[in-house]
């Protein structure tokens, strides 16, 4: 979800914080974003610069590098196989499970 907002628009935390709960409707912490950020960072998925706010503080902005939208072109193609595998487990009956026989 973040490559995917990071994407369509650079931010900041606190404001990528506010679109993942208005667009998804999952309340996430900032003790949970930030860690999540870090290791997108450090494994190169995703590069922050530094920027100073209208209100005169630093934040870190991040977009998406190439190897983060190479992540994210395989997740829009293994989504669907994963939607499906998901319904089955969730949301289908017991009839629905693969035989084993």
């Amino acid at each position: 979800m973040i490559l995917a907002l990071l994407e369509r628009q650079p931010d900041h935390g606190y404001s990528l914080m506010l679109r993942l709960r208005g667009q998804t409707g999952i309340e996430i912490s900032d003790g949970s974003l930030y860690p999540a950020l870090y290791r997108l960072e450090q494994a190169g998925k995703i590069e922050g610069s530094w920027e100073r706010a209208q209100t005169g503080h630093r934040r870190k902005v991040f977009t998406v590098t190439r190897k983060g939208k190479q992540i994210l072109r395989k997740a829009r193609v293994e989504w669907p196989k994963l939607a499906v595998v998901l319904e089955r487990l969730l949301g289908g009956s017991s009839s629905d499970a693969p035989s084993t026989t």
